[in-house]
């Protein structure tokens, strides 16, 4: 008796000494300092349900893409050929150069590439680094274009066996790897190593001959698991071991469970959650792979939810070419002003500048002797050419700007460009000196209906992508350059007689809104001019909008209501190195007869005062006190009047007579030095040949050094 429970003891303790190894095998080795600090960090990541796996759909991006900065990991080939309007370009071994070097950081960032499950790789590894503000493009670019679609080609029924039983009582515990490294420099150095090793991932059909070879985990609920789920899986692959996402990943969940000596698969419902599991593990020095497109590559036809399906794809646009850095900060600064409404066009009308005259510094950019026949009063002269140097030194900057042209369309381009360079409150003149003084009209004669054969077919169905135009410069000054150089190449209009007999040649814009250019809005508009594409005002100019839908081997031509819009338009166009022209006054050309609103009429115009000659402010105080000029005498005259000025120095000099056409008529002085004293010229009424000139009023202008100051006589017989 006594023996027989000598013996059972002794059973009893060897099979505790045989079982002892096994239970306590994960505790042979504690894992080192570096695998903690990096299974701490992934693991706050990847439980929390709220940041991971993180995707953002399709449809909410393209109502926010201003909100984002997007980065395309895709083939450069397969970026250039086709990506999100504004995205920029990456890879998984570039992307932390890229995102210290290049990619912004002042918005949320969207990452993506064919199928979501890269860039849901790349968008876990920024979390990791600190970029705690990234999403993952869910489906990936096929869900933005079907013509990048590579999800539905992928999805099957490759599981024809799927098994219901509970692996998990199999479960043993494991060492963890001996992950070896810097604890402080750990989590960089592994999301560092795991980025540049790519994307791991595997077909089913790779491992379904050999599963005994791969510890394969299934990344969803207990339920789906076994096939009694409410989202039709109808089981798990044969062996599979069920982790609960959010619950099992932890050094204190079940991360023990997982062999370091046998390949690991994890699958979920595609293939978006399982990389950033397959990546956390291959940081901690497991070898894992994430099982391609998921469990919609297993049993696609099967499931009722976590499924893709055509809704998912859209026809969103997609931006061509890769735009150069200048290009980028061009549009940006261009679009920034173009599309909102509360600057551009920027338009003052007489009434409201004649009111508060004294509050406004007038710059009129017609010709000189325009200028000199009667401007507004206190009005300083330029041109487009000239415009940059005359602000920063004849141009005064106290006081808000107001640019006056003939009819408001070149005053328009220039209240661009100075809001660009600055000058942030600029108005233009509305319908320039025409509706100043009915004595410069010459809106009027210019109103017609030329457009005799409108259409009201939108033709935006044809639009097709294009690459933007390869700008070059430095991105540091590319704005000043760009503007200096457009209004240097002053101003770009055509009339539509000169394009009608030819309109295919043309890439034609309407720049108002659908209803009108469709000919059912309220603006009295009966259609747009054939083969016209309507862009809608302050949202197609950005590069996230239509830019790309405008050709660069094409002449473009944009058209509003008037001219005084589209010519801020075609400036912009021009700056990013577009050939573009804006349609001389505008839909008031083509069917003025039916317009009901921004319709030029009488009642625009009015008769407010004109100042004659130059403006003495407009010279510098310096060049001023070099001349006194004292005027002529008589003046009116007949036969002769003389002219008198006094020089506090010696000076080159000139003295001419013009006519009101700008035409020389009289030289009376042309010297190189003349002396410092006063000085008096008889002119008798004839021009150089000695031939009496007709009554009138003539110009008179004297140049003294820097000095000019241009005044009128009157010859009457």
């Amino acid at each position: 008796m006594l023996s027989c429970s000598w013996k059972l003891v002794a059973l009893g303790l060897g099979l505790f000494i045989f079982f002892l190894p096994m239970q306590s095998k994960a505790a042979d080795r504690d894992p080192t300092e570096a695998f903690q600090v990096m299974a701490n960090a992934g693991i706050a990541y990847l439980n929390d349900s709220g940041d991971c796996p993180g995707v953002i759909n399709a449809g909410y991006l393209i109502d926010s893409l201003v909100y984002f900065t997007v980065i395309d990991i895709r083939s450069r080939d397969d970026y250039l050929a086709g990506h999100i309007p504004g995205a920029l370009h990456s890879s998984l071994g570039t992307l932390i150069d890229d995102l210290a070097n290049t990619i912004p950081s002042d918005k949320p960032y969207v990452v993506t590439d064919y199928s979501g499950q890269t860039s849901s790789q790349a968008k876990m590894a920024m979390e990791l680094l600190g970029y705690n503000d990234a999403y993952c493009l869910l489906y990936g670019m096929s869900a933005w274009n079907t013509s990048l679609d590579v999800w539905t080609a992928n999805c099957s029924d490759d599981l024809s066996n799927p098994e219901t039983v509970n692996q998990n009582g199999n479960l043993i515990e494991h060492e963890f790897p001996n992950l070896e490294g810097d604890p402080g420099t750990i989590v960089t150095q592994r999301v560092a190593a795991t980025l540049a090793a790519g994307f791991k991932g595997v077909n089913y059909l790779d491992i379904e001959d050999n599963l005994d070879d791969y510890f394969i985990i299934n990344y969803f609920g207990e339920a789906d698991y076994e096939g009694m789920g409410n989202a039709g899986v109808p089981g798990h692959i044969p062996g599979a071991f069920q982790f609960t996402p959010y619950a099992s990943m932890g050094m204190d969940q079940m991360l023990n469970n997982i062999p370091t000596d046998q390949p690991v698969v994890v699958y979920d419902w595609t293939g978006h959650h399982s990389i950033q599991v397959v990546s956390y593990l291959n940081m901690l020095g497991y070898e894992a792979y994430s099982l391609k497109f998921g469990a919609n590559a297993l049993f696609y036809s099967s499931l009722t939810a976590h499924k893709w399906s055509p809704a998912a794809m859209n026809d969103f646009p997609l931006e061509v070419g890769d735009p150069t850095e200048a290009f980028q900060i061009m549009a940006a600064s261009g679009a920034d002003y173009i599309n909102n409404s509360a600057d551009c066009p920027g338009h003052i009308p007489a009434v409201v500048l004649n009111d508060n005259l004294e509050l406004y510094t007038v710059i009129d950019l017609r010709s000189e002797n325009n200028y000199l026949e009667g401007h507004i009063p206190g009005a300083f002269h330029s041109s487009l050419g000239t415009l940059i140097d005359d602000l920063t030194s004849t141009i005064p900057s106290d006081k808000p700007y107001v640019v006056a042209g003939y009819t408001g369309q070149v005053s328009s381009q220039a209240k661009m460009a100075m809001e660009l360079l600055g000058y942030n409150d600029v108005k233009n003149l509305l319908f320039g000196m025409s509706a100043w003084n009915t004595a410069l009209d010459v809106w009027t004669y210019n109103c017609s209906d030329d457009l005799a054969n409108p259409e009201t077919e939108n033709q935006n169905g044809n639009l097709i992508e294009h690459d933007f135009p390869n700008l070059e410069g430095d991105p540091e000054t590319i704005v000043a350059q760009r503007v200096a150089a457009t209004l240097a190449a002053g101003f770009k209009g055509v009339s539509y007689a000169q394009i009608a007999d030819h309109l295919e040649d043309y890439f034609i814009i309407n720049y108002f809104g659908e209803a009108d250019y469709l000919g059912e809005g309220t603006g009295g508009v009966p259609g747009h001019i054939p083969g016209a594409f309507q862009f809608t005002p302050y949202a197609s100019m950005g590069m996230d909008q239509m830019l790309n839908n405008i050709p660069t081997d094409q002449l473009i031509v944009v058209y509003g209501w008037t001219g005084q819009f589209s010519i801020q338009i075609v400036s912009y166009l021009n700056m990013l190195g577009y050939e573009a022209y804006s349609l001389k006054f505008g839909a008031n050309s083509l069917f003025y007869s039916e317009l009901l609103t921004h319709k030029w009429t009488t009642s625009a115009m009015n008769d407010f005062p004109l100042e004659v000659g130059n403006n003495p402010a407009a010279v510098p105080e310096a060049d001023r006190s070099l001349v006194t000029f004292l005027g002529n005498h008589p003046n009116p005259f007949n036969p002769s009047t003389t002219i008198s000025y006094r020089l506090s120095e010696s000076a080159p000099t000139t003295l001419r007579i013009f006519d009101l056409a700008g035409r020389l008529v009289r030289t009376l002085v042309n010297a190189e030095d003349q002396s410092a004293e006063r000085h008096e010229f008889t002119w008798r009424g004839q021009n150089d040949n000695g031939q009496t000139v007709p009554s009138g009023t003539y110009i008179y202008r004297l140049d003294a050094g820097k000095y000019a100051e241009s005044r009128r006589l009157m010859l009457l017989k």
